[in-house]
């Protein structure tokens, strides 16, 4: 079976694969030292390859050029575009002297464009099933906890402070 995030990175869905690439990097997994070091190194080497693309320095830039090159359909990190919508939205006027604001609402329909961009089926640029049905079955099995202090009660037990 290959990694939820390399089945992401293989899907071209960057969400899931940031929400994965999040999700092992909270503190209460990251400490866990000996489980990591029992991981394979094709996953490490995997983890460490989709982390730099979840760098958020220089506003995401690794992720947004890695984006750029992916050919759709693609599935965006959607926080980062909420971000970009609201930062376009927040920080220009709508209207200027009682005109209207063409640039504001032009980099507004440029988003828009994106993600109708991510959702076009190119000829030839079929992404694979491959193993949809074990990874559903995977997905399906997950037990979600949200809650940071069971979270790192179970890490403590997993592997007590030295």
């Amino acid at each position: 079976m290959s990694a939820p995030d390399e089945s992401c990175k293989a899907q071209r869905n960057l969400n899931s694969a940031f929400a994965i690439i999040m999700g092992l990097n909270t503190a209460s997994v990251s400490r866990l030292n000996q489980t990591w070091e029992k991981c394979p190194g094709k996953f490490k080497k995997l983890f460490s390859e989709l982390e730099l693309i979840t760098d958020p320095s220089l506003n995401h830039k690794a992720y947004r050029e890695a984006f750029k090159r992916m050919k759709p359909p693609k599935i965006p990190f959607m926080p980062l575009l909420l971000k970009d919508i609201t930062f376009i939205h927040e920080g220009n006027k709508t209207f200027h002297d009682n005109l209207v604001n063409f640039e504001k609402l032009h980099m507004i329909a440029d988003t828009v464009r994106l993600i109708r961009h991510c959702q076009s089926d190119q000829p030839g640029n079929e992404v694979t099933g491959g193993d949809s049905a074990e990874l559903r079955a995977c997905v399906h099995c997950l037990h979600i906890i949200d809650n940071q202090q069971t979270l790192f009660e179970l890490s403590h037990k997993l592997e007590p402070r030295a």
